[in-house]
């Protein structure tokens, strides 16, 4: 459980879940283990038991001729993306989830591979995921918003908006802009939480009491730790500091951080699939490597912390499909959304991090990580390609070599057409 929850919602180590109603837990075999080369048969599988492996689960994206494709791309191009995406996946037997890759308003790829943990149950192209950071990019998203409304400038000190806390002088110093971009110096509050018994006891206990308690304790714990850095000086991801962006949202808003995405960004991007933690949707229970089996959280304290929404909120709560995300992408490359201003506004930054996205050239990515989900975004509004892969298994190095694998081969046929 060591460092469990401080790495959870990392950018670079990718974020849970937590089910209202877990089912039995299935003990998995793992054909694919380095630590076992012995192949199970169905026939060796005790009652209960479930084997592992990477499985299939091809769906066809009708598309609608109505309507005029927006790839530049030709058919032999899509052909060869297509067969490389299958060639990558083919190498990682393990893998299970959904991949999509779309050029334009064309979805060009879309596959679902392995089971969701229920029985014999498999992974589909609708499957619900939870995102974890990803969550974030619609948080600096929505603070973008406020900021084109008049409602705060990122220049301003965030004593402001947490006057019960100007008693520390250095929440003076902290901006909204040191937030956006991740160097307010601030200690993870996962982190916080994960080292010692009696905070996590007390947000357990907070959130029995209401999700506004359960905030206000989060709120309190950062405060309380406070800063082992000078603000604006250096770049460390920072659940906390996203937290904090949530609850600025919601003073500023006069609406709850789910209204007001809900309001101002899922329906705008016609996302009717999309959700927060604790909804109670039907996702998959996922599959841990280090337990060989499929985990309900709901038995463990630490992860019913961390599959919390209070406990999530604004630095990891939403819950989605591929295609649900290939919606909000698509807002994202086009000039829906973002103004060419914008745009340059977000990519400047002192770690190529800012508004909730890592930044490179013209295109924006992001991953998330819970202990038992992962995922991973491109979007490079240059060439109008897009990348989501949604997993309910944590194993984010493996995932960002299939996820350039993937998306590469896609953004330089785009490239080449501009």
């Amino acid at each position: 459980m060591k460092k469990l929850l401080s790495a959870i919602l990392s950018f670079s180590i990718l974020s849970t879940a937590v089910l209202s109603g877990c089912m039995e837990q299935f003990i998995v075999k793992d054909t694919n283990s380095p630590d076992d080369e012995s192949v199970v048969s169905e026939d060796t599988l005790e009652e209960g038991e479930v084997e592992f492996h990477h499985e299939e689960n091809p769906e066809i994206t009708e598309v609608d001729d109505n309507v005029p494709s927006t790839s530049n791309l030709t058919q032999s191009e899509i052909d060869m993306i297509v067969k490389n995406a299958d060639d990558v996946l083919a190498q990682y037997p393990d893998f299970s989830g959904t991949v999509l890759l779309s050029s334009g308003n064309k979805i060009i790829y879309e596959k679902s591979y392995g089971k969701t943990g229920k029985g014999s149950d498999k992974n589909k192209n609708d499957t619900y995921y939870q995102i974890g950071s990803v969550t974030k990019q619609f948080t600096g998203t929505a603070i973008l918003l406020l900021e084109r409304d008049g409602l705060l400038t990122t220049s301003e000190t965030i004593d402001k908006f947490f006057p019960e806390y100007k008693k520390y002088d250095w929440v003076k110093s902290v901006t909204v802009e040191h937030l956006l971009q991740m160097t307010e110096g601030m200690t993870d509050y996962m982190e916080l939480i994960e080292g010692n018994q009696e905070l996590l006891d007390g947000y357990l206990k907070a959130a029995k009491k209401s999700e506004e308690e359960a905030q206000k304790f989060i709120v309190k714990t950062i405060f309380d730790a406070g800063i082992s850095v000078t603000p604006g000086t250096t770049y460390r991801y920072s659940n906390s500091a996203y937290y904090l962006l949530g609850m600025i949202i919601e003073q500023l808003s006069g609406m709850s951080y789910r209204d007001y995405l809900q309001e101002n960004l899922f329906d705008m991007a016609g996302m009717k699939d999309t959700y927060f933690v604790g909804d109670g949707m039907d996702y998959q229970i996922g599959y841990s490597f280090a337990q060989e089996k499929y985990v309900c959280e709901k038995n463990d304290k630490y992860l019913a912390a961390e599959g919390d929404y209070p406990y999530l909120f604004s630095a990891g709560s939403v819950v989605s499909t591929a295609e649900d995300v290939n919606k909000w992408l698509d807002v994202v490359v086009s000039d829906e959304l973002f103004t060419a201003s914008d745009r340059k506004k977000i990519e400047k930054s002192l770690m190529l991090y800012n508004y909730g996205w890592n930044t490179s050239d013209n295109m924006w990515h992001h991953s998330g990580r819970t202990y038992l989900y992962s995922s991973q975004v491109y979007a490079d509004y240059h060439t109008d390609t897009k990348m989501v892969i949604l997993t309910n298994i944590a194993f984010y190095d493996t995932l960002n070599q299939i996820s350039l694998s993937v998306y590469m081969p896609l953004m330089s046929a785009a490239k080449t057409k501009k």
